[in-house]
Formats: structure tokens, sequence, C-alpha cells
């Protein structure tokens, strides 16, 4: 039993750890949802240090695989302190392993928007992202949840009206 316990803890703190927003990656609640864009120019780009916040989970499996492998340790008063301290060390390693697999490198995009206003977004990165460089023609989308900086220059600069379309 101990030996599932240890085994299946990483794969789920593993799998918590891929649940966040990327270039490429939208969350299901971002689905079909209007995105705000704006145009802009990369001025500026750094490598960041992302910082999860724990959803608590580490430590509560590792609570329970530290306490029942701790209540296998001895017999009687002894098997209940290390089943105690099975937990509380449980706890401690399981928090620190969420946080370890959770933390994730990013990137902080400096932005001159068309209309003259300069912003700044940190941003997740995944493997299928494209790293933005200086001077690069971006899209910047605004949802209100995660804002995105998205690649641009292979987009049109100047378009016909489209059919059906009168302005007046």
């Amino acid at each position: 039993m101990n030996k599932i316990i240890f085994a299946i803890l990483p794969l789920i703190l593993f799998m918590s750890s891929c649940n966040f927003s990327t270039q490429s990656r939208y969350k299901y609640s971002e689905v079909g949802k209007i995105q705000v864009v704006n145009y802009g120019t990369v001025i500026g780009v750094r490598d960041i240090d992302i910082v999860s916040e724990t959803s608590s989970s580490g430590g509560v499996l590792g609570a329970v695989g530290g306490g029942v492998g701790g209540l296998n340790i001895g017999s009687g008063s002894g098997q209940l302190v290390a089943g105690v301290a099975g937990v509380v060390a449980g706890a401690v390693v399981g928090s620190a392993l969420e946080q370890a697999i959770r933390n994730r490198g990013g990137v902080e995009y400096t932005v001159v928007l068309q209309n003259g206003k300069s912003i700044t977004v940190a941003q997740n990165v995944s493997e299928k992202d494209i790293i933005l460089k200086m001077n690069d023609r971006v899209i910047v989308q605004i949802n209100g949840q995660y804002q995105r900086v998205l690649p641009a220059n292979n987009l049109p600069t100047e378009i016909e009206k489209p059919i059906g379309i009168t302005f007046k």
C-alpha cells in the first residue's frame, strides 16, 4: 500500500502543475470568450521566475503518505509517535515538492501599444510558444483573466473592407 501512495503522489503533483495559461494553452473557462486585442511593438524582453501558489494538495498527500509510512514503523506507542512524525514530515516534504514542481520560468514583455501607452505583461511559457524579440509586432490579448502577448509579424498591416459590410 505504501508503495502505491508514494508512486502516485509525484504523478498527482506533476499533473496538477500543468494547469496554467500560455500563448498556446487556454483554460477551458477562456474558450469561446471575446478577447479584446491591441497591437503593439515589443521594446523589452526578460526572463523571469514564476513562483506558484500551492494548492495544499501536496501537503495533504504528503501527510497521508507519511502517516501511513510512519504507522508501519515499530509497535505500541512508538508506532503512534512514528505515525505522527510521518504526518508532519510528509506534510512538509509534500508541500515543498508541490512548490518545486509548480515553480517555472516565464518571460516579461514590455510593449508599446499603438495608442502610445507602454505596458508590461508577465507571461507563462510552454514548449509550443514563440519567444518574442525586440521590435516584434505583437497582439496584446486582454480578457480580464489572463493577458497574452502573441506574435503578429505574420498578420497583414492593411486589409480590404470585409465583403457585405457597409460603413456610414
